[in-house]
């Protein structure tokens, strides 16, 4: 099992949270190549990422704050 700590916390994370968040992440890639024959684009992933993460009364995420924007950095290969 591997924990890995949060930047600019004392909060540590383990394997559970990671490892759904990579079944998420394949789900979404699947679903992107069913139906579209390609990956998501950044523009997808912000997009997808902004919706989950933002709260709403009967799914929030986060104890504090509100998510106004998602913004990924991509490196090329």
């Amino acid at each position: 099992m591997g924990w890995w700590k949060v930047q600019g916390t004392d909060t540590c994370i383990g394997d559970e949270p990671l490892d759904a968040l990579l079944i998420a992440r394949d789900s979404v890639m699947q679903a992107y190549q069913s139906a579209f024959g390609r990956r998501p684009t950044r523009a997808e992933w912000e997009t997808l990422l902004f919706v989950t993460l933002t709260p709403q009364p009967e799914r929030a995420v986060l104890d504090s704050g509100t998510v106004t924007g998602v913004e990924l950095e991509v490196a090329s290969k």
